[in-house]
């Protein structure tokens, strides 16, 4: 029905109603908005705020808050602006200023209220259920009834009474806030925080020097078992198995954590996580153990060091080790999240990791469902922008150095979603084809109507396509001559699950799948492969590279040089070790976790704080499926034996809470 022309009585009271909102009723809407969502944040942290001092002290803790409000200042302004250019299009339409009002009052808080209730409900679940997990599905029903609870709240309330508690309740927190964000910019300015820029230093001028290039690649969440380099049924690695017939490839080689952060910070300063006390994600490491890593030795001996990594928690920005190197690269996600980590990486902070994981996760799965939306057909972190990086940066003029290039590949990482024709070579299937098919991808299941089987396909065609950007890479070392004179290594930061009910990787898990990962070393002008059966593990790579360069292993480096093993002699028989030690703080001593004790036949792994422990050949027992706990009480004991002497001199040894 077609409603009535306004009266002159209805026009002045419209004027009215615009002039007052330009005055004073839209800022009060604004700090509703404000209130709301810094509430919502507030939950959030407070949920979040155990986990995060396992890692993080309480003034580092601070100091990400503060930073997380600005970006939501930013988010409320923004709708607050879409509110106003609302107001201004509703002219054109007969509507009384009543109306205009009640919409203009009711809209702006339903959508920051909806977020504060989303905080809400998920800090209660955390709270009261911590185990249950509602995955992409279950979200698809809480998020419309919390919407249809947003709207009753919002619309139960006569006008005059949200406008009251707006100003009464929900302004004076909105103050707050402001000036809190105010005083953290004014502090961060003080303290000279700024946004990671890449940077790549000039060369240095040095002597002549007949020290060769070293190339270390390493692939996220690449499992030895899924490569055809060794014996995998399907051709995965088809450039990997030419390169090998000039390299050297240890058949049992481990990473000393099942997840990203601790692991590769065991490649670059080779100790192991219960030494250099990187136990989560977010972790990064702290005082002198910044300056004590394979770069920086490098760096002394004349070397240009570079580091370009597409995975952020695999670089020296995460690990706050960027003075080790003369040029640092992030080859960030193509979409969305990667924008978003541009944004917010501030050196110095640990903002890269709580702004992403820890806070504001709300509008982070809104910008994960638009990036697998808009970005539905490509892999976000493709290897090759990384590639081109490195050629670019090797091939200046003006580095007449030798070359230390640290590459980090997120292929095969999830999203299994490899680009044409490698999708599809291992699955000819229309499941698993589009990103948004990996939205909510979890541990202990895989997506509804999918088998484990094709999942691990799919990883397999992901295998596949970072195999070919790293066979056009090794080419292009060749066909430049730079190979010849070149050490190379190739191998991973952590494996990757599709075993024992468990999916992707880190978790308490220690299993091969998840820690068995490849190694392939090349030295300069070599031209016939090698096999070496004896175990090794990542922290043996650093005194590797210092050992084939000439260099002076430090005392601080918990592995062995692999040189003798490469000139056909053996190292000394010794224990190896992998853990996952998220479960405990950084700052007190090792109770919780899983640890993985192996030596050449066994590996015994044991569930710190419980009475669970497991033993396996793992040689001949490749999905460590016989559990030897009861038929080998001898080796268990002996291992368990060292691990109880090794964890209280670590332990003696723990770092206080600064």
């Amino acid at each position: 029905m077609v409603e009535p022309a306004l009266t002159l009585e209805e026009k002045l009271e419209a004027q009215t109603f615009l002039e007052n909102t330009n005055k004073l009723s839209v800022w009060i809407v604004l700090l509703g908005i404000i209130a709301l969502m810094c509430s919502g944040l507030e939950l959030e942290v407070l949920m979040s705020l155990d986990g995060m001092m396992r890692f993080m002290t309480v003034r580092e803790i601070f100091w990400d808050v503060g930073v997380a409000f600005v970006p939501l200042l930013g988010v409320a302004a923004a709708w607050w602006l879409c509110l106003m250019l609302f107001m201004k299009v509703t002219r054109a339409f007969p509507w009384k200023a009543r109306r205009r009002e009640s919409i203009f009052w009711r809209f702006g808080l339903a959508a920051p209220l909806l977020y504060f209730l989303l905080e809400l409900t998920n800090s209660t679940r955390l709270r009261v259920s911590p185990h249950w997990h509602p995955g992409l599905f279950g979200w698809l029903w809480i998020l419309p009834t919390l919407i249809l609870i947003s709207t009753f709240l919002i619309c139960m309330p006569e006008l005059s009474a949200l406008r009251r508690f707006c100003r009464i309740k929900l302004a004076p927190v909105a103050w707050v806030h402001i000036v809190l964000v105010v005083a953290v910019a004014i502090a961060l300015v003080a303290r000279r925080v700024h946004l990671f820029h890449d940077f790549v230093h000039p060369g240095r001028a040095v002597v002549a020097s007949n020290l060769p290039d070293v190339y270390l690649i390493t692939l996220d969440a690449l499992r030895a078992q899924d490569m055809s380099v060794y014996g995998y049924e399907r051709s995965t690695t088809p450039n990997l198995e030419r390169f090998a017939r000039q390299a050297y490839t240890f058949d049992f080689f481990f990473a000393n954590s099942n997840f990203t952060t601790p692991a590769t910070t065991s490649i670059e300063t080779g100790k192991l996580p219960w030494t250099h006390r990187v136990f989560q994600l977010g972790g990064f490491l702290r005082g002198r153990a910044q300056q004590e890593t394979l770069a920086a030795l490098l760096r002394q001996r004349g070397y240009y060091t570079l580091s370009i990594s597409s995975n952020p928690f695999a670089s020296p920005v995460q690990h706050r080790t960027l003075d080790s190197y003369d040029a640092v690269t992030l080859s960030l996600p193509q979409n969305g999240t990667g924008l978003w980590l541009r944004s917010t990486d501030l050196v110095g902070l640990n903002t890269l990791h709580t702004l992403l994981y820890t806070m504001l996760k709300s509008l982070g799965a809104l910008r994960s469902c638009l990036d697998a939306l808009i970005w539905s057909d490509r892999y976000p972190s493709p290897p090759e922008p990384v590639f081109d990086r490195v050629r670019d940066i090797v091939s200046r003029r003006d580095i007449s150095q030798p070359r230390f290039v640290w590459a980090h590949l997120m292929p095969p990482h999830d999203p299994y979603f490899p680009p044409l024709p490698y999708r599809g070579s291992f699955l000819n299937s229309s499941k698993l084809t589009r990103s948004r098919d990996f939205l909510g991808q979890r541990n202990d299941s895989a997506q509804r109507g999918v088998s484990v089987a094709e999942l691990r396909a799919r990883y397999d065609e992901n295998i596949a396509y970072a195999d070919h950007a790293i066979g056009d890479f090794l080419d292009w070392l060749d066909q430049t001559g730079r190979l010849d004179r070149s050490i190379v290594i190739i191998s991973a930061d952590h494996g990757e699950s599709f075993e024992h009910n468990w999916l992707l990787h880190t978790g308490p898990y220690l299993y091969n799948g998840l820690i068995r990962i490849p190694l392939l070393i090349h030295l300069p002008g070599q031209e016939r492969g090698s096999r070496i059966d004896q175990a090794a593990e990542q922290v043996d790579l650093l005194p590797t590279v210092l050992d084939l360069v000439g260099g002076q292993v430090p005392a601080w480096s918990e592995g062995i040089s692999l040189k003798p093993l490469l000139e056909g002699e053996q190292v000394p028989k010794r224990l190896l070790v992998s853990m996952n030690l998220d479960p405990d703080s950084t700052f007190t001593s090792i109770t919780r976790g899983t640890i993985a004790v192996i030596d050449d036949d066994f590996k015994y792994v044991a569930q710190l704080g419980t009475n669970q422990s497991a033993l396996y050949r793992y040689k001949t027992d490749p999905q460590e499926e016989q559990n030897l706990v009861e038929s080998d009480p001898a080796v268990v004991a002996r291992m368990k034996a060292w691990l109880v002497e090794k964890l209280g001199e670590v332990n003696a040894q723990a770092t206080p809470h600064p």
